[in-house]
């Protein structure tokens, strides 16, 4: 595995352990939506590229993210709305 790959998947299991905490379905759509909206077009291509050569050493929820199985809602747009969107959970910060 070249330096590359090794960083990326590196960050993919980050993000991954980010997610753990959350149901699996949930973790799983968290890490695609992140790495849609984060990691640029290159990236996200070399990952793909490396899930279909296998996968190595990515984490089974980054590996679920990608599978093609439907996925559960993303958190992250509960955390990341207005307060209108997400009730209690928003915050007056800014």
């Amino acid at each position: 595995m070249s330096d590359k790959e090794e960083k990326l998947v590196r960050m993919a299991n980050g993000i991954a352990d980010f997610f753990r905490s959350y149901p699996a379905e949930e973790a799983r759509a968290g890490i695609a939506d992140h790495i849609g909206s984060f990691w640029t077009r290159v990236m996200r291509d070399e990952l793909h590229q490396l899930i279909a050569r296998g996968g190595g050493g990515l984490d089974p929820l980054v590996l679920g993210a990608f599978s093609g199985k439907p996925l559960g809602e993303s958190p992250i747009l509960k955390e990341t709305g207005g307060p209108e969107e997400v009730g209690q959970m928003g915050s007056d910060a800014g």
